[in-house]
Order: C-alpha cells, then sequence, then structure tokens
C-alpha cells in the first residue's frame, strides 16, 4: 500500500495519459478513462474521469458501499495528477466512514476550546504527540484506527513510546488528549472512539520529585555575584530582585508594571493583575498578590516610572540564564526558576511552610512536598 502511494505522489504530471481511456458521452459529460484508487490492501475503487463538456471541469464518479458517488471539481483534465485523484476519493471514503487522520485530530483539539487546558497547553500536548509519533515514524496522514495497532512485542503505542523514550510528563500531557471530556466531543463528532481506548486505558507513569534543597553557601554566593553585578548589569539585577525576592516565573517576570506595586496595612505586595501558570489552572481571573519585603519594594518604587519594568523577552532572558551559570554556578535545567525555589526553601525555614505557599502562590500541600527538605532544622533543643 504505502508503496502504491509513493507511485502514485510521485506523479506530479498531468492524469492525461496515463489511464485507460474508455470516451462516452452522456448528458453533456464525456468520461474520459478510469482510475485504481486502492484504499488499502484489501479495498479498490474504481474512479470514472469526467469531463463536462461545456465547461471542461472534471468530475469523479465512483462505487462505494453499494452507493454511487460524485464530486465535482474545479480544475480541468490538464491540470489533474494521479495522486490528486488518490487524495480525494481517499478523503471522501473517510468521510463517508466518519474516519479522521490523526493529523485531523490533532487540529481539532488545538482549534476547540471546548477541549480541556488552555490553547497553550493544547499546543504543547499535540506537540508532543507529533514528537514521538515521528520518532516512531507513526504517519500523521494515517487514520485514528492505527492508534489500536500493537507492535511485535505486543505493545500499544503508548506502552512502546513508554519504554523505548520513557518521558513520563510528555506521555501524561498526551493521555490527556484522551481524557473523558473530549472523547464526549469525539462522539458528538460521530468519530469512531473505540480507535481512542488503548491511550484512554493507558496507565501513565508519575515522576517523584525528589524535595528541593539548597545551602546557605549557595545563597550567599548568589547574593554577593549580584551585589556585584548591580551597575554592571543592571536589567539582570532586577530580574534577579523579581525571581530571588518575589518568587515570580519567567512567564511573569516580563508582564511586572511599576503600577503593580502597592502597599496596603503597613505591607508591600507586587499585584499580578495578568494570566499566571496558577490562574491559568484555576481557569479564573483572580488577581494574585505576593507579599515582597521592603528592599524589593523601594527598589522599584524609588524611580518613579511607569510602565514595564523588564523590557526585553526571550533573549534577554537566555543571557540572563547564561549569566547566572557562567556567574553564580547554577547547573539547574532552568536556572532562574532554581531562585524562585530557593526563596521557597528560605521561607519555608524562617516563616514556616504556610508563607512559603503564600509567597510562591503554591498550595500548602504542594509547598510541604517540595519544600520539606529545609535550608537548615531549627532543633537546637538541649537533651
Amino acid at each position: 500500500m504505502n508503496n502504491y502511494r509513493q507511485r502514485q505522489e510521485d506523479c506530479k504530471s498531468s492524469i492525461i495519459g496515463s489511464i485507460p481511456i474508455r470516451a462516452s458521452i452522456a448528458d453533456n459529460w464525456l468520461t474520459s478513462g478510469t482510475l485504481e484508487v486502492f484504499i488499502s490492501d484489501f479495498l479498490k475503487a474504481v474512479v470514472d474521469i469526467r469531463v463536462n463538456c461545456t465547461t471542461g471541469k472534471v468530475a469523479l464518479r465512483f462505487k462505494y458501499k453499494s452507493k454511487s458517488y460524485s464530486i465535482s471539481l474545479n480544475t480541468t483534465l490538464t491540470e489533474l495528477t494521479e495522486s490528486d485523484v488518490q487524495s480525494i476519493v481517499e478523503k471522501k471514503i473517510q468521510a463517508i466512514d466518519r474516519v479522521i487522520t490523526l493529523q485531523d485530530l490533532l487540529d481539532f483539539i488545538e482549534s476547540c476550546d471546548d477541549c480541556g487546558g488552555n490553547s497553550e497547553t493544547r499546543h504543547k500536548a499535540c506537540t508532543g504527540f507529533k514528537d514521538l509519533a515521528g520518532r516512531d515514524n507513526l504517519n500523521l496522514d494515517s487514520p485514528t484506527s492505527v492508534l489500536l495497532q500493537l507492535d511485535d512485542m505486543g505493545r500499544t503505542i503508548p506502552e512502546r513510546w513508554s519504554e523505548i523514550y520513557g518521558l513520563p510528563h510528555k506521555l501524561r500531557q498526551i493521555k490527556s488528549l484522551f481524557s473523558r471530556k473530549n472523547i464526549r466531543l469525539f462522539m458528538r463528532k460521530g468519530w469512531d472512539t473505540n480507535h481512542f481506548s488503548n491511550f484512554v486505558g493507558y496507565v501513565a507513569a508519575s515522576v517523584v520529585s525528589q524535595p528541593f534543597t539548597t545551602t546557605d553557601s549557595e545563597v550567599e554566593k548568589i547574593k554577593l555575584v549580584f551585589a556585584q553585578a548591580r551597575h554592571d548589569n543592571p536589567i539582570f539585577y532586577d530580574i534577579y530582585m523579581l525571581a530571588f525576592g518575589a518568587g515570580l516565573r519567567q512567564s511573569e517576570i516580563y508582564q511586572v508594571h511599576y503600577e503593580h506595586f502597592t502597599t496596603f496595612n503597613g505591607q508591600h505586595y507586587l499585584l499580578l493583575p495578568f494570566a499566571t501558570k496558577r490562574s491559568k489552572l484555576k481557569g479564573t481571573n483572580h488577581i494574585e498578590k505576593v507579599g515582597i519585603s521592603s528592599q524589593l519594594y523601594n527598589h522599584f518604587q524609588c524611580r518613579e516610572k511607569s510602565g514595564q519594568v523588564i523590557l526585553g523577552g526571550k533573549r534577554l532572558h537566555k543571557r540572563f540564564v547564561r549569566f547566572l551559570r557562567d556567574e553564580c554556578g547554577i547547573e539547574d535545567i532552568k536556572p532562574c526558576h532554581r531562585l524562585r525555589k530557593i526563596l521557597g526553601a528560605r521561607l519555608a525555614t524562617t516563616a514556616g511552610i504556610y508563607h512559603a505557599a503564600k509567597t510562591l502562590r503554591n498550595s500548602v500541600g504542594v509547598a510541604e512536598k517540595y519544600y520539606s527538605d529545609l535550608t537548615c532544622h531549627q532543633n537546637e533543643l538541649e537533651i
């Protein structure tokens, strides 16, 4: 089947001269010839290539499951190729059988706001599927029934991907494409949802994250580096203050405005009136606020400026990350995010888990899970 399709795709010239001629005229239509289109190894359709004697436009006529179908095309015979006929008839039969391709499925999920998650999350999950499908030579033009295939070892596609590539986080994202909510949407579209059963039933492995740890020496080194860089790299120092002092994520740092700093009841806060990771997950427009120190508040408010604090984007952030690696010796995959984590660990030690959770805008459970291994314990009781 694949070899046949390859030969079809290689034929880029006009269909004239490549099809058997069986010329006949009926109802102002000339049947100029026929072409066999192979839908699978066991199924083919005999397609009549018909030309309108008045307009010169082409129509394709064929029988499928004892019914006749005609497809009118806005093209002439000289513009038509065998691969065009193959593709057009194949898509028509798929539509008749309510069959969609993997690419159709992913396109629908990305474009449909009723599918689970925001657009960025759906895009990431679809991109992950495409990545593993590409590694596995799984053609996205294949019908969704291909997802039911087992390999020589009896493994489903997600099981094989898990054993070969690992990547449990990516596989959890991919599995989310086949959530119960999405399956209901697919059923309304009339698609055969049995094709997705291997992904629905797949249990993605959970990643066991170790509690975050840091040391007093690491904290002091970072503070010393940026104290020296305050005048040489003032923009880097501003980013550092927002990450290390307020625990902001990368996506949040570059959206902060001077107007977002405020004081209430004698304490200083940084308001985040834009979409953050937490507000996206919770699906609300709630304005988050972060408790900040007087040092951080005064650093930005003494400028008496308005508008965006950090004027930069990805290129600036890459330079900042390189600075963290080279000057601070931070080797994490996300060095800037480590500054946020260090703040959480320091607050957990000095003020407790609850205050660490509130500042980082995590749940207490999450903060307790990741920041329970503190920078230093407080048990100095005499015994």
